[in-house]
């Protein structure tokens, strides 16, 4: 293997350690490459399940960033234990603004007075009317989204672009925590 797992496991334990809020920023989503790929975690000989159920064994990991496919999803990967949800985390894929709808994604992460924290992923267009690269670089994501037939698959694949609001659980432990750094920031 080239030990990305292993970095990633480490990585994930000194967060939990230290008692942070972790997001895994990758280029590729869990489980959408072929065994034997050399952009997934394949050359570490890890599977799908592998991935998923050691990412559920850090409940201080709320969300996985990628890109690759270039789509528009948000996959839950909830916990497998239903006394602790804390356990689950989030998987937000976004597309590129060489694409249309030309779209890059906003993420707000606020706690709420239930202890839980709310993660909002929010799709932005950016303005591109004054800005000739910009306004060219709409032409080719328009004529390659009409070229490959990608304006059909809206039907077939529901939308291409939302936003939503993921509700991730914390651990008594991170209740404290946010609780204690919410009220010295309101001081």
């Amino acid at each position: 293997g080239n030990g990305r797992f292993e970095l990633l496991i480490k990585q994930l334990q000194g967060g939990q350690k230290e008692g942070e809020l972790m997001i895994i920023a990758a280029h590729v989503p869990i489980g959408v490459e072929p065994e034997g790929s050399v952009t997934g975690w394949y050359p570490d000989k890890i599977t799908e399940n592998e991935i998923i159920t050691k990412c559920q064994e850090y409940p201080n990991l709320i969300l996985w960033l990628a890109g690759h496919r270039h789509r528009n999803t948000v996959t839950p990967f909830p916990s497998s234990d239903p006394i602790h949800p804390e356990y689950g985390f989030w998987e937000v894929e976004t597309k590129s603004l060489r694409e249309f709808p030309q779209q890059f994604r906003t993420f707000d992460i606020r706690l709420n007075n239930d202890n839980t924290i709310s993660i909002f992923t929010i799709n932005i267009d950016p303005e591109v009317k004054d800005y000739p690269f910009a306004a060219n670089s709409r032409f080719l994501a328009i004529a390659a989204y009409q070229a490959y037939g990608l304006d059909k698959l809206i039907t077939t694949e529901g939308p291409s672009s939302y936003n939503a609001e993921l509700l991730k659980p914390l651990t008594p432990e991170m209740q404290l925590t946010l609780k204690k750094f919410a009220s010295k920031s309101t001081k």
